[in-house]
């Protein structure tokens, strides 16, 4: 009881956007937050949505973990350093006490909560000058983001999604009380869906076409509903989603892959995590040598390297050849101020290419991978075989989004364990944090096999 109170305690006060300390710990406890001395006026709501993107950069979450961990499982990155919980990874053999999945669990689920404040507290507020609706359908796509997440590691099945699997724990409202924060059983993953399209079709709804640099519109909302749907192997859905974002005349593919990365929120870029000097990750640190300023903990992968054709532009971006060898130049600030890629235009290509080859239609699967192929400096593709373009859309995503998260995924949701080596099925899903089940008195139950 005790370690659940400080739990809420932690929330109630990320909620304030206040930082705990020990001190505060010292003070007489509070059990609930008074919603209404919450965010009651425009600027409130929008300095609580902006705590809702904070959330996401966390290092904990897209500032590094959420997408180096799944790189690392699969290969695409080595572990070089000295961290057990990442050398689990690199084994494949995580265990359900494992402080990096943890702390992603933990941390999704503090975002969730302030993208659910967010959703409460819009509507009461009246202010002719605020877009309620496109309020809480920024804050209703980052939750439908968030489920995504969790499911896509600790949910669905060894042999992908959409397949009876298992889901995970839903809160939708504010945690304010004990009550609030009270363990929940995990729903199935059919109504994890149900969550997340749900929010998705609002967000599509409602959504400014533009609310500004590093923020989520329309677009971005089409960007990540194709996603969704290529999770789903609902592939109409997702070749229209992705053709979608690929008609609008704002989005181009960069000729040059290295400026992508080096040239922030390009014309490539649907939804870019923005960094800088005052708001700082540690990504590049835990790439980069000790001479360097960093800590070594990873580093791109033989594996990585040698999936690369002879003449493939984006080897030494994704392996570098030069000091520091084996690293990559997607991110290069130490200091830590390079943006983070979540949705570009590239993804887009390869997930009508793939929809498209198989709904059967190899000309036009061909006629977008090639198109990504050409950016790379290869030769074009000619293939009959659905089965065989796939395959090639699948190595092409390996290479493209290197050091983005999205191998892991690809793994998951197609069920191709054998392809990095993953001989025990149930690993497909990670532990749900060892705490969490056993603190929740049976309420939460853990993954099979572990």
């Amino acid at each position: 009881m005790k370690n659940n109170l400080l739990k809420i305690l932690a929330l109630i006060v990320t909620l304030q956007f206040f930082s705990a300390c020990e001190k505060n710990l010292e003070l007489d406890p509070f059990t609930a937050l008074d919603a209404t001395a919450g965010f009651t006026t425009k600027q409130d709501v929008e300095a609580a949505l902006l705590g809702c993107y904070s959330a996401v950069q966390s290092g904990n979450y897209y500032g590094l973990r959420m997408w180096a961990m799944g790189d690392v499982y699969t290969g695409t990155l080595t572990h070089t350093g000295t961290f057990p919980s990442f050398a689990q990874f690199a084994n494949r053999n995580i265990l359900a006490n494992n402080a990096e999945s943890n702390a992603i669990w933990n941390t999704v689920y503090i975002a969730i909560n302030r993208a659910n404040n967010v959703i409460a507290s819009a509507p009461g507020v009246n202010d002719p000058s605020f877009n309620v609706n496109n309020a809480v359908a920024e804050a209703r796509f980052l939750r439908a983001f968030h489920y995504f997440n969790l499911l896509s590691v600790f949910g669905g099945s060894p042999s992908g999604f959409n397949q009876g699997g298992v889901g995970i724990p839903i809160f939708t409202t504010p945690t304010l009380s004990a009550a609030d924060a009270a363990p929940r059983p995990r729903v199935s993953e059919a109504e994890t869906w149900t969550q997340i399209l749900d929010d998705l079709n609002f967000a599509l709804q409602n959504l400014n076409a533009n609310n500004g640099i590093g923020r989520i519109n329309t677009n971005v909302a089409n960007a990540f509903k194709a996603r969704v749907h290529l999770a789903r192997g609902e592939w109409a859905e997702a070749e229209a989603a992705a053709a979608a974002v690929i008609s609008q005349t704002r989005y181009a593919l960069v000729p040059d892959f290295e400026n992508i990365f080096r040239t922030k929120n390009s014309s490539e870029t649907v939804w870019e995590l923005q960094f800088d000097a005052n708001n700082t990750n540690a990504i590049a640190f835990f790439y980069y040598p000790t001479a360097q300023g960093g800590r070594n903990e990873i580093t791109s992968s033989n594996a990585l390297r040698d999936l690369h054709e002879p003449g493939d532009l984006r080897l030494p971006v994704n392996v570098t050849i030069t000091v520091p060898l084996n690293k990559t130049l997607k991110y290069t600030s130490v200091p830590g101020e390079d943006n983070v890629q979540i949705f570009r235009l590239a993804e887009m290509y390869l997930i009508r290419a793939e929809a498209a080859a198989r709904l059967n239609k190899g000309e036009a699967a061909l006629a977008d991978l090639n198109i990504i192929r050409e950016r790379a400096g290869l030769d074009p593709l000619e293939l009959e075989d659905a089965n065989e373009i796939v395959d090639a859309v699948l190595r092409e995503r390996i290479i493209e989004f290197a050091h983005e998260g999205l191998r892991w995924f690809d793994v998951r949701r197609t069920g191709r364990l054998e392809s990095i080596g993953l001989t025990q099925p149930f690993r497909a899903l990670w532990p749900i944090p060892e705490r969490e089940v056993d603190t929740s008195a049976g309420v939460i139950t853990q993954n099979s096999g572990y």
